[in-house]
């Protein structure tokens, strides 16, 4: 696959992949440009872009957003929240340092330790992975904490 990003006035306008049998064509700020979320999906031949006169409105239309600082929608998929599992509150309860430390820890931190904990097949690794966050935790150190100077 190749890739090919246009870009006006140091910003991305619109992006091209090419593959085996079809290629792809799309407006970086999409559905502000056109329809269809401003892709025009699967491309097998020259024919299935619109014709010049309309491709070069949509190209204009693309850079006069930019022009006037438009950016384009965020769309924020907020994670569902994971319950403190009962043995981990235990463990941390037993052991107020890392209580205190996890407590004050941002969300996604306090999230990368549930999801570990939480995602064990088995009990005898819960149980492992519980005693390591509360070693870790005593210490003051995130979940990832080895990964945080590289």
């Amino acid at each position: 696959m190749e890739r090919a990003r246009f870009m006006y006035k140091g910003e991305q306008l619109a992006m091209m992949a090419a593959f085996k049998g079809h290629a792809t064509f799309g407006f970086w700020k999409g559905s502000l440009v056109m329809d269809a979320m401003g892709q025009f999906g699967r491309l097998t031949s020259v024919a299935d872009l619109p014709d010049e006169k309309t491709l070069q409105t949509l190209i204009h239309k693309a850079m006069d957003l930019t022009d006037k600082g438009v950016k384009p929608a965020r769309t924020k998929h907020p994670k569902p929240d994971i319950a403190m599992p009962d043995d981990l509150r235990g463990a941390l309860d037993a052991d107020p340092k890392a209580a205190a430390t996890f407590d004050g820890l941002p969300l996604g931190a306090q999230r990368d330790y549930l999801e570990w904990i939480t995602e064990a097949r088995h009990v005898e690794t819960r149980e492992k992975r519980i005693a390591q966050a509360v070693k870790w935790l005593a210490e003051g150190k995130k979940r990832h904490w080895k990964y945080e100077t590289c």
